[in-house]
């Protein structure tokens, strides 16, 4: 929701949450449909164990368990663009991969049905609604692999697709209206206060 002093003030953590949310919210309907289409069990395509966000694809998580769905964040993709009355529109860079392990070539397979759903979601629901109201916009798709992970030491197979978009948030920021300066709540922390070296002599006194 816009405030009438400071604008929308988005930050970039409510985008992250707000794309991997969207894709957690469809990620179930898509991978039936998939099921569906090949004439498998409800539930035969293993289901995401977790849902994170990273700043870079070169690092994976060890620890959780897969699939892993990632939404890698890297921030504009292109100059923000000015709009009449000093607002400010901005297209964001996105990386969504699903990590998938297996055995005998079973995680590629997996990745396969996985790439087939997120691209339903980025393409067939091309709007987020975030919580303040905002919307962010599907702008394109750019890129789109999926590749085997080298995991000899843990004796299974690992693969990933991964799938680059933008999206497209108008109201990013705004120049007016100036909001009016507010004091600080916080009483300003005191300094440290001043240490004195004190030099204290004292007599040597022989006890008999």
């Amino acid at each position: 929701m816009l405030d009438a002093s400071f604008g929308t003030l988005i930050a970039f953590t409510d985008i992250e949450e707000s794309v991997l949310e969207h894709y957690r919210t469809w990620m179930n309907t898509w991978l039936s449909a998939r099921e569906r289409k090949l004439g498998m069990t409800v539930g035969a395509i293993a289901r995401p164990r977790s849902y994170i966000v990273k700043q870079t694809f070169t690092a994976l998580p060890g620890e959780e368990s897969t699939p892993i769905v990632i939404a890698v964040s890297d921030g504009f993709a292109a100059e923000p663009v000015r709009r009449g009355g000093g607002r400010w529109d901005a297209v964001f860079r996105f990386g969504i991969a699903v990590v998938c392990s297996g055995n005998d070539g079973t995680a590629r397979t997996l990745c396969g049905h996985y790439q087939t759903t997120i691209v339903g979601i980025a393409t067939r629901h091309r709007l987020i609604h975030m919580p303040d109201e905002n919307l962010v916009r599907f702008d394109d798709l750019t890129d789109l692999r999926i590749e085997d992970i080298d995991e000899e030491a843990i004796g299974r197979s690992m693969a990933a697709v991964r799938m680059n978009v933008t999206y497209r948030v108008d109201n990013f920021s705004a120049e007016t209206p100036t909001p009016d300066l507010l004091p600080d709540p916080v009483p300003p922390q005191p300094g440290d206060p001043e240490v004195e070296t004190v030099i204290v002599d004292v007599e040597k006194l022989s006890i008999t």
